[in-house]
């Protein structure tokens, strides 16, 4: 049971640091084109310049049942 943070490309690709430097995360894409990463990146304080974007996006459960499956390869 993990709560994770969900995004659009354009918010990933902004904390990856591709439109904002610094790169600090990498966000892994999902069925559904939607982006995840876990919400203890709230808590670091090396991330802290994408803390208000994040704190700001929808979270969800791993264990709820709408969660969006991995991509098969």
């Amino acid at each position: 049971m993990s709560v994770f943070i969900f995004m659009t490309t354009t918010q990933a690709d902004e904390v990856r640091g591709l439109t904002t430097p610094p790169a600090a995360l990498d966000p892994v894409e999902r069925q559904g084109g939607v982006f995840i990463l876990g919400v203890a990146v709230l808590a670091d304080p090396a991330h802290a310049i994408h803390h208000a974007l994040l704190s700001s996006l929808p979270q969800l459960d791993s264990a709820d049942s709408a969660f969006p499956p991995e991509i098969q390869a």
